[in-house]
């Protein structure tokens, strides 16, 4: 479908695999590596085809975060990275319109652990970690950390997270509600497939509404919310999807 040298890309049934294809270096975000996610994240969105994304990496690590390799730079030059090139892939990313399932193979590391936060699903092997490890390089969080972690685990978690930059074990993520699951190693891929595989049967529009409402509920009013409630399930009942599905369950 789309080739990359830093990213491995396929489709096949309504779901789209991006593997970050950097394992030795854990799979470390250089700029190669954010230009190339911008550009298939953005053709992901458009495609109508793709109902699913799962994003995994390739290797022992999900993701180590920013190439510290890279970092060697002015300030001046670190900003206008972060701001024009980061944060210009990480947009695309939150604008996703198809649900997004994080299979976290292994370390997810600052920038890493941002990319799984910001999936819709985070799914992990039981030898995983996530870290917000950038104030141990003193840097604060960003690719979105400071607004995901928060609502993930509450506000008292995030902090000490990212104060101490301690790593959380997979299991003690999924005790803290943030994450969606562990499995081991072998069947973490198996295992993912088969949520996404779950999710391409049913109506991508309604995946859609759902994800985009659920996003904007922590900014929204009781008010709103009931307002895009009513437009979401107007505009899904004129849907044939729905008039199947509604037809399907009618017959059971």
């Amino acid at each position: 479908m789309m080739d990359f040298d830093n990213l491995d890309v396929s489709v096949e049934d309504g779901i789209c695999q991006v593997t970050l294809n950097r394992p030795e270096k854990f799979n470390a975000m250089s700029l190669a590596l954010r230009k190339q996610m911008t550009a298939c994240l953005q053709r992901i969105a458009g495609d109508t085809a793709i109902r699913v994304v799962v994003l995994t990496g390739a290797g022992r690590a999900f993701c180590a975060g920013g190439d510290i390799s890279e970092f060697e730079c002015s300030s001046e030059e670190l900003n206008d990275l972060i701001t024009r090139v980061s944060h210009q892939w990480f947009r695309a990313f939150a604008n996703l319109p198809q649900p997004v399932i994080a299979a976290v193979n292994g370390p997810a590391a600052g920038a890493g652990c941002s990319l799984a936060l910001g999936s819709d699903l985070i799914y992990a092997s039981e030898s995983a970690y996530f870290t917000q490890s950038f104030s141990a390089i003193g840097l604060a969080p960003d690719q979105g950390s400071a607004y995901h972690l928060p609502r993930r685990v509450g506000l008292a978690r995030a902090k000490e997270m990212c104060f101490f930059a301690d790593r959380v074990s997979a299991p003690q993520a999924l005790e803290w509600g943030m994450i969606n699951g562990v499995f081991s190693a072998d069947a973490l891929m198996d295992a993912v497939r088969g949520k996404a595989r779950a999710l391409s049967l049913k109506s991508p529009q309604a995946l859609q509404m759902i994800k985009r409402m659920l996003n904007r509920s922590f900014e929204s009013t009781l008010e709103a919310t009931l307002d895009m409630e009513a437009a979401a399930q107007s505009f899904l009942f004129s849907t044939e999807g729905t008039r199947q599905a509604i037809g399907a369950f009618l017959k059971k």
